[in-house]
């Protein structure tokens, strides 16, 4: 009896294509350039996510300065 609840419980935490037939699912392999492109993008990103905070202390202190004077 206490069977069920828990069941409909770990159904409803699983992803839908978990329950699709592998053939719905089943994607063709990505180009090596499209791979190339993604692996670029996710090295690169902390790198432009540091540049941006950098810029906005920055310009908040460029602001702070001309705000006191």
């Amino acid at each position: 009896m206490r069977l069920a609840p828990v069941l409909g419980l770990g159904l409803c935490l699983l992803p839908a294509w978990v329950l699709a037939c592998p053939t719905c699912v089943e994607r063709a392999p990505e180009s090596s350039m499209r791979s190339a492109l993604l692996v670029g993008a996710m090295l690169l990103l902390p790198f432009l996510l540091v540049a941006l905070g950098v810029w906005a202390a920055i310009r908040a202190a460029r602001g702070d300065a001309k705000r006191s004077s």
